[in-house]
Protein backbone atom coordinates (compact mmCIF):
# COMPACT_ATOMS: atom_id res chain seq x y z
CA UNK A 1 0.00 0.00 0.00
CA UNK A 2 1.32 3.45 -0.85
CA UNK A 3 0.60 6.79 0.73
CA UNK A 4 0.84 9.15 -2.23
CA UNK A 5 0.03 12.84 -2.46
CA UNK A 6 -3.70 12.28 -2.92
CA UNK A 7 -3.85 10.16 0.21
CA UNK A 8 -1.87 12.69 2.22
CA UNK A 9 -4.22 15.45 1.10
CA UNK A 10 -7.19 13.77 2.78
CA UNK A 11 -8.21 15.50 6.02
CA UNK A 12 -9.36 13.29 8.89
CA UNK A 13 -11.55 14.61 11.70
CA UNK A 14 -12.86 12.90 14.83
CA UNK A 15 -16.21 14.66 14.61
CA UNK A 16 -18.51 16.32 12.12
CA UNK A 17 -17.40 19.86 11.47
CA UNK A 18 -17.81 20.75 7.81
CA UNK A 19 -21.07 21.47 6.03
CA UNK A 20 -22.20 19.29 3.12
CA UNK A 21 -21.10 20.54 -0.27
CA UNK A 22 -23.67 22.20 -2.47
CA UNK A 23 -24.67 20.19 -5.51
CA UNK A 24 -27.31 19.15 -7.98
CA UNK A 25 -28.37 15.93 -6.31
CA UNK A 26 -27.26 12.33 -6.67
CA UNK A 27 -27.97 9.53 -9.14
CA UNK A 28 -28.25 6.26 -7.17
CA UNK A 29 -27.89 3.05 -9.14
CA UNK A 30 -28.54 -0.36 -7.59
CA UNK A 31 -26.12 -3.13 -8.57
CA UNK A 32 -26.95 -6.11 -6.34
CA UNK A 33 -27.69 -6.88 -2.70
CA UNK A 34 -26.32 -3.83 -0.80
CA UNK A 35 -24.19 -2.66 -3.73
CA UNK A 36 -24.77 0.82 -5.14
CA UNK A 37 -23.12 3.36 -7.44
CA UNK A 38 -23.60 6.99 -6.37
CA UNK A 39 -22.86 9.75 -8.88
CA UNK A 40 -22.94 13.53 -8.51
CA UNK A 41 -21.25 15.50 -11.25
CA UNK A 42 -17.69 14.20 -11.58
CA UNK A 43 -17.79 12.40 -8.21
CA UNK A 44 -18.48 8.67 -8.07
CA UNK A 45 -18.77 6.34 -5.08
CA UNK A 46 -19.19 2.56 -4.92
CA UNK A 47 -20.63 1.02 -1.74
CA UNK A 48 -20.61 -2.75 -1.07
CA UNK A 49 -20.48 -3.26 -4.83
CA UNK A 50 -17.41 -5.47 -5.39
CA UNK A 51 -18.07 -8.95 -4.03
CA UNK A 52 -18.23 -12.61 -5.16
CA UNK A 53 -21.65 -13.31 -3.66
CA UNK A 54 -23.25 -15.76 -1.25
CA UNK A 55 -26.00 -18.35 -1.68
CA UNK A 56 -29.47 -16.89 -1.49
CA UNK A 57 -28.56 -13.29 -2.28
CA UNK A 58 -28.23 -11.49 -5.63
CA UNK A 59 -24.82 -10.83 -7.16
CA UNK A 60 -23.82 -8.47 -9.94
CA UNK A 61 -24.46 -10.29 -13.25
CA UNK A 62 -21.96 -10.71 -16.06
CA UNK A 63 -20.90 -8.77 -18.11
CA UNK A 64 -21.71 -5.90 -15.74
CA UNK A 65 -19.50 -7.54 -13.13
CA UNK A 66 -16.53 -7.60 -15.52
CA UNK A 67 -16.93 -3.89 -16.28
CA UNK A 68 -17.19 -3.13 -12.57
CA UNK A 69 -13.99 -4.95 -11.69
CA UNK A 70 -12.10 -3.50 -14.68
CA UNK A 71 -13.23 0.07 -13.87
CA UNK A 72 -14.92 0.35 -17.27
CA UNK A 73 -17.83 2.74 -17.92
CA UNK A 74 -20.01 3.46 -16.06
CA UNK A 75 -17.61 2.44 -13.30
CA UNK A 76 -14.66 4.47 -14.57
CA UNK A 77 -13.38 7.45 -12.61
CA UNK A 78 -14.61 6.19 -9.23
CA UNK A 79 -13.25 8.36 -6.42
CA UNK A 80 -14.21 6.28 -3.40
CA UNK A 81 -14.95 2.61 -2.74
CA UNK A 82 -16.61 1.72 0.56
CA UNK A 83 -17.18 -1.73 2.08
CA UNK A 84 -19.18 -2.07 5.27
CA UNK A 85 -17.63 -5.42 6.26
CA UNK A 86 -15.77 -8.41 4.86
CA UNK A 87 -18.62 -10.87 4.22
CA UNK A 88 -18.73 -12.28 0.69
CA UNK A 89 -22.06 -10.66 -0.22
CA UNK A 90 -20.55 -7.22 0.49
CA UNK A 91 -16.81 -7.43 -0.12
CA UNK A 92 -14.39 -9.54 -2.11
CA UNK A 93 -10.66 -8.93 -1.75
CA UNK A 94 -9.88 -10.03 -5.31
CA UNK A 95 -12.78 -8.08 -6.78
CA UNK A 96 -11.77 -4.89 -4.98
CA UNK A 97 -8.10 -5.44 -5.86
CA UNK A 98 -8.91 -5.75 -9.57
CA UNK A 99 -10.78 -2.45 -9.57
CA UNK A 100 -8.06 -0.66 -7.60
CA UNK A 101 -5.41 -1.94 -10.02
CA UNK A 102 -7.36 -0.32 -12.87
CA UNK A 103 -8.24 2.95 -11.13
CA UNK A 104 -7.10 5.62 -8.69
CA UNK A 105 -9.97 5.12 -6.23
CA UNK A 106 -9.53 5.33 -2.48
CA UNK A 107 -10.76 2.29 -0.54
CA UNK A 108 -12.26 2.68 2.95
CA UNK A 109 -13.36 -0.26 5.08
CA UNK A 110 -12.67 -2.18 8.28
CA UNK A 111 -9.17 -3.25 9.35
CA UNK A 112 -10.21 -6.87 8.66
CA UNK A 113 -11.24 -6.13 5.07
CA UNK A 114 -8.08 -4.19 4.30
CA UNK A 115 -5.94 -6.98 5.73
CA UNK A 116 -7.64 -9.40 3.31
CA UNK A 117 -7.11 -6.95 0.46
CA UNK A 118 -3.40 -6.61 1.20
CA UNK A 119 -3.05 -10.41 1.08
CA UNK A 120 -4.20 -10.65 -2.55
CA UNK A 121 -3.29 -7.31 -4.15
CA UNK A 122 -0.58 -7.30 -6.83
CA UNK A 123 -0.04 -3.57 -6.92
CA UNK A 124 -0.09 -0.38 -4.87
CA UNK A 125 -3.41 1.00 -3.74
CA UNK A 126 -4.78 3.69 -1.47
CA UNK A 127 -6.76 2.55 1.54
CA UNK A 128 -7.86 3.78 4.95
CA UNK A 129 -8.95 1.39 7.71
CA UNK A 130 -11.62 2.52 10.15
CA UNK A 131 -13.32 0.97 13.15
CA UNK A 132 -14.28 3.69 15.62
CA UNK A 133 -15.57 2.80 19.07
CA UNK A 134 -19.33 2.38 19.39
CA UNK A 135 -21.05 5.75 19.52
CA UNK A 136 -18.06 7.50 17.97
CA UNK A 137 -17.27 8.47 14.39
CA UNK A 138 -14.48 9.48 12.08
CA UNK A 139 -14.69 11.64 8.99
CA UNK A 140 -12.79 11.79 5.71
CA UNK A 141 -13.04 14.63 3.23
CA UNK A 142 -12.13 13.07 -0.09
CA UNK A 143 -12.70 16.14 -2.28
CA UNK A 144 -14.52 19.50 -1.99
CA UNK A 145 -17.79 17.81 -3.01
CA UNK A 146 -17.36 14.42 -1.36
CA UNK A 147 -16.88 13.32 2.24
CA UNK A 148 -17.73 10.26 4.32
CA UNK A 149 -18.37 9.83 8.03
CA UNK A 150 -17.73 6.34 9.42
CA UNK A 151 -19.89 4.84 12.20
CA UNK A 152 -19.54 1.62 14.18
CA UNK A 153 -22.90 -0.19 13.78
CA UNK A 154 -22.59 -3.70 15.16
CA UNK A 155 -23.44 -6.75 13.08
CA UNK A 156 -25.06 -8.48 16.05
CA UNK A 157 -24.22 -8.74 19.72
CA UNK A 158 -23.70 -12.47 19.33
CA UNK A 159 -20.92 -11.92 16.76
CA UNK A 160 -18.72 -9.14 18.16
CA UNK A 161 -15.79 -10.32 16.03
CA UNK A 162 -17.50 -9.04 12.86
CA UNK A 163 -16.69 -5.39 12.28
CA UNK A 164 -19.57 -3.61 10.50
CA UNK A 165 -19.46 0.03 9.48
CA UNK A 166 -22.12 2.55 8.63
CA UNK A 167 -21.33 5.41 6.25
CA UNK A 168 -22.81 8.89 5.98
CA UNK A 169 -21.81 9.95 2.47
CA UNK A 170 -22.09 13.67 1.71
CA UNK A 171 -22.36 14.02 -2.04
CA UNK A 172 -24.21 16.36 -4.39
CA UNK A 173 -25.53 18.37 -1.46
CA UNK A 174 -27.21 15.32 0.09
CA UNK A 175 -26.48 13.13 3.11
CA UNK A 176 -26.82 9.43 2.30
CA UNK A 177 -26.66 6.81 5.06
CA UNK A 178 -25.68 3.20 4.30
CA UNK A 179 -25.78 0.95 7.36
CA UNK A 180 -24.39 -2.34 6.05
CA UNK A 181 -25.67 -5.42 7.91
CA UNK A 182 -26.45 -3.74 11.19
CA UNK A 183 -28.68 -5.32 13.81
CA UNK A 184 -28.72 -2.30 16.11
CA UNK A 185 -31.58 -1.34 18.37
CA UNK A 186 -32.88 2.20 18.78
CA UNK A 187 -30.86 2.39 21.99
CA UNK A 188 -27.67 1.36 20.16
CA UNK A 189 -28.06 3.98 17.45
CA UNK A 190 -29.24 6.84 19.67
CA UNK A 191 -25.72 8.11 20.61
CA UNK A 192 -25.11 9.06 16.97
CA UNK A 193 -28.05 11.52 17.04
CA UNK A 194 -28.74 10.74 13.39
CA UNK A 195 -32.10 12.51 13.33
CA UNK A 196 -30.18 15.71 13.99
CA UNK A 197 -27.98 14.98 10.97
CA UNK A 198 -31.02 15.44 8.68
CA UNK A 199 -30.29 12.35 6.60
CA UNK A 200 -31.72 12.81 3.10
CA UNK A 201 -31.62 9.14 2.09
CA UNK A 202 -31.17 6.03 4.22
CA UNK A 203 -30.25 2.72 2.61
CA UNK A 204 -31.57 0.11 5.06
CA UNK A 205 -31.75 -3.72 5.06
CA UNK A 206 -35.07 -5.27 4.16
CA UNK A 207 -35.27 -7.27 7.38
CA UNK A 208 -35.06 -4.06 9.42
CA UNK A 209 -37.84 -2.45 7.39
CA UNK A 210 -40.13 -5.49 7.42
CA UNK A 211 -40.19 -5.92 11.21
CA UNK A 212 -42.58 -3.68 13.11
CA UNK A 213 -40.32 -3.99 16.15
CA UNK A 214 -37.54 -2.24 14.23
CA UNK A 215 -39.59 0.88 13.46
CA UNK A 216 -37.96 2.76 16.40
CA UNK A 217 -34.58 2.33 14.67
CA UNK A 218 -35.91 4.04 11.55
CA UNK A 219 -37.42 6.77 13.72
CA UNK A 220 -34.02 7.34 15.38
CA UNK A 221 -32.48 7.82 11.93
CA UNK A 222 -35.28 10.09 10.73
CA UNK A 223 -34.49 9.95 6.99
CA UNK A 224 -36.41 12.01 4.45
CA UNK A 225 -36.38 9.07 2.02
CA UNK A 226 -35.62 5.35 2.31
CA UNK A 227 -34.18 2.76 -0.07
CA UNK A 228 -34.50 -0.93 0.80
CA UNK A 229 -31.56 -3.28 0.22
CA UNK A 230 -30.27 -6.78 1.00
CA UNK A 231 -33.37 -8.61 -0.18
CA UNK A 232 -32.84 -12.31 -0.80
CA UNK A 233 -33.01 -13.74 -4.32
CA UNK A 234 -36.48 -14.83 -5.51
CA UNK A 235 -35.31 -18.47 -5.55
CA UNK A 236 -33.78 -18.38 -2.05
CA UNK A 237 -35.12 -20.84 0.55
CA UNK A 238 -38.34 -19.65 2.22
CA UNK A 239 -36.60 -19.26 5.59
CA UNK A 240 -34.56 -16.39 4.09
CA UNK A 241 -37.77 -14.33 4.05
CA UNK A 242 -38.97 -15.02 7.59
CA UNK A 243 -42.72 -14.93 8.11
CA UNK A 244 -43.16 -13.24 4.70
CA UNK A 245 -42.30 -16.57 3.04
CA UNK A 246 -41.16 -15.11 -0.31
CA UNK A 247 -39.60 -12.07 -1.93
CA UNK A 248 -43.03 -10.80 -2.94
CA UNK A 249 -44.25 -11.21 0.63
CA UNK A 250 -41.25 -9.34 2.02
CA UNK A 251 -41.79 -6.49 -0.45
CA UNK A 252 -45.46 -6.24 0.55
CA UNK A 253 -44.56 -6.02 4.24
CA UNK A 254 -42.03 -3.28 3.59
CA UNK A 255 -44.40 -1.25 1.41
CA UNK A 256 -47.16 -1.57 3.99
CA UNK A 257 -44.91 0.09 6.57
CA UNK A 258 -43.21 2.56 4.19
CA UNK A 259 -45.46 3.30 1.19
CA UNK A 260 -43.05 5.77 -0.45
CA UNK A 261 -39.98 3.56 -0.22
CA UNK A 262 -37.88 2.58 -3.25
CA UNK A 263 -37.19 -1.18 -3.39
CA UNK A 264 -34.78 -1.76 -6.30
CA UNK A 265 -34.63 -5.36 -7.50
CA UNK A 266 -33.09 -5.35 -10.99
CA UNK A 267 -29.43 -4.45 -11.68
CA UNK A 268 -28.88 -0.88 -12.93
CA UNK A 269 -32.24 0.34 -11.65
CA UNK A 270 -31.59 3.97 -10.78
CA UNK A 271 -33.17 7.12 -9.39
CA UNK A 272 -32.06 10.72 -9.28
CA UNK A 273 -32.52 12.44 -5.92
CA UNK A 274 -32.44 16.23 -5.63
CA UNK A 275 -32.55 18.12 -2.37
CA UNK A 276 -36.21 19.20 -2.38
CA UNK A 277 -37.66 17.11 -5.17
CA UNK A 278 -39.42 13.78 -5.48
CA UNK A 279 -37.01 11.22 -6.98
CA UNK A 280 -37.59 10.51 -10.64
CA UNK A 281 -37.48 6.76 -11.45
CA UNK A 282 -35.56 5.52 -14.46
CA UNK A 283 -35.97 2.18 -16.20
CA UNK A 284 -35.89 -0.78 -13.84
CA UNK A 285 -37.52 -1.34 -10.46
Amino acid sequence: MTHCARFLAICLWASLGAQPALGEGVEITHLANEGFLLVAGEDKVLVDALFPGLRGYPRVPEPLRADLEAAEAPFDGVDLILATHFHGDHFGAREVARHLEASTALFVSTPDAIEKLEAVSHGPFEAVAHHPAEGERTRLEVSPGLSVTVLNLHHGRGRPQIQNLGFIIELGGLKILHVGDTEVSARDIRPYALAGEKIDIALLPGWLLAQQSMRPVVDEIGPARIIAMHLASPDAPANYFGSAGSLEGRVRLIRRAFPDIWIPITPLASRHYATLETPAPSEGG
